[in-house]
């Protein structure tokens, strides 16, 4: 599909978030490595890759990916950061999901064990429908509270314009994640707490033999100052 034609091996990605962060004090040994993916298990060899490059990560996932944890469960996770002379570092792998089945197309993807062809993303499917039969996300379930508030947030993006095909609504959540977690991260650091960020984000692309990774988004941030980090992808 051209959309995804630019994706990468994941390993590729990961490689080389490590090398461009080198020079911002960025290691292994001295950061906390973080994932924003959606619960579903196909999304558990993206997290293998990351743990293998970065170190054992601290799960900000919800359905679709969406981080919902808040202030205060990324204000969990500041505390498990590394402490270097009072300066902490996070880098976070914000990625959801889409099927691409060489046979059956977008969303959908083959699962083992299971019979036929099933979706990725499942959550964002469901509420690309709710939104399309004119769910208006203004009711929490409190008995489906992740997939409530991904319908809210969409509804919130798309207002009651028309909702677009699912690689269009996967990218808009990608966005919201990002919105989100610029906002989280970004309120971390005080006058008696320095903390370093860098935040990347795409599209895991599940096709029928490998998966693959877009990167739409690469930024760090030290001091208070944030760099694209795109400009040096090759």
């Amino acid at each position: 599909m051209e959309v995804y034609a630019g994706a990468c091996e994941v390993v590729e990605l990961l490689g080389w978030s490590r090398d461009v962060l080198a020079p911002y004090g960025f290691t292994t040994e001295l950061t906390l490595p973080l994932v924003s993916v959606c619960r579903d298990e196909l999304m558990f060899a993206f997290v293998d890759v990351v743990t293998a490059h970065w170190g054992h990560c601290f799960d900000l996932s919800s359905l679709a990916g969406l981080p919902l944890l808040g202030r205060t469960g990324l204000a969990a996770a500041l505390g498990h950061a590394p402490d270097a002379g009072g300066r902490h570092r996070l880098v976070v792998m914000a990625f959801p999901h889409i099927g691409l089945d060489d046979s059956d197309g977008v969303g959908a993807v083959r699962r083992p064990g299971v019979p036929g062809i099933t979706t990725a993303c499942g959550a964002v499917d469901v509420a690309r429908r709710a939104l399309v039969s004119g769910v208006s996300g203004v009711v929490l379930d409190p008995h489906d509270v992740e997939e409530s508030l991904l319908v809210q947030r969409l509804r919130a993006v798309l207002g009651d314009g028309v909702v677009p095909d699912l690689p269009h609504v996967t990218e808009l959540v990608r966005r919201c994640a990002v919105d989100e977690l610029r906002l989280l991260l970004g309120g971390l650091s005080t006058p008696d707490l320095a903390v370093d960020f860098a935040l990347f984000s795409g599209v895991v692309v599940h096709g029928t033999d490998t998966d693959r990774v877009t990167l739409e988004s690469a930024e760090v941030r030290v001091d208070g100052v944030t760099r694209d980090l795109m400009a040096q992808k090759t």
